[in-house]
């Protein structure tokens, strides 16, 4: 049971990444080893290149860069890409993603979902989303109705039913 572990048992087990993101101020580096202090400049430039972080070459002082606040600003899509690396870097057993590639409707989709499935791969992830697209790899599909669980199955399943994800996906198919 999570409430049994202790501070550091469930930090080191799970993590969780939503829509809002936040990019500390100080060097890319010191933003990165938030996750794991330990991390050589190795681990975390392939962090960023897992998540398909490809902006990080063009930093002049690279991961001496300043970024945050007082520093680089990183646009919506980059902040979310560092978050990934960061929970890549953490190596949790769980991730929970809470809208975590909402910006995926911008320029920067295909990285952002790329970047995502990389940090779920290999272990159990609970994502949060309102973009079907995400849900036709999944495993397990639940769709909700105020609060309630009404559906469950894979992405086949229930499209299969025809019942209310049928419909979701058909709004969704039609409207891209």
């Amino acid at each position: 049971e999570v409430a049994r572990l202790s501070d550091r048992e469930r930090a080191g087990r799970l993590a969780m990444i939503s829509q809002d993101v936040y990019v500390f101020s100080g060097t890319l580096r010191d933003d990165l080893t938030l996750a794991r202090p330990d991390a050589s400049d190795e681990e975390l430039l392939a962090a960023l290149r897992t998540v398909q972080a490809d902006w990080m070459d063009s930093l002049a002082d690279g991961l001496d860069t300043v970024v945050g606040a007082r520093g680089q600003q990183l646009d919506p899509v980059q902040a979310q890409q560092l978050a990934l690396a960061r929970v890549l870097l953490a190596d949790p057993a769980l991730v929970i993603m809470d809208e975590a590639t909402a910006e995926a409707g911008s320029v920067g989709a295909e990285q952002l979902e790329a970047g995502a499935a990389a940090v779920t791969a290999g272990r159990t992830a609970v994502i949060v989303a309102h973009r079907l697209d995400q849900a036709v790899s999944a495993e397990q599909v639940v769709v909700m109705d105020q609060g309630r669980v009404i559906e469950q199955g894979t992405h086949a399943e229930l499209v299969a039913r025809d019942g209310r994800y049928t419909e979701l996906w058909n709004a969704w198919s039609s409207g891209r």
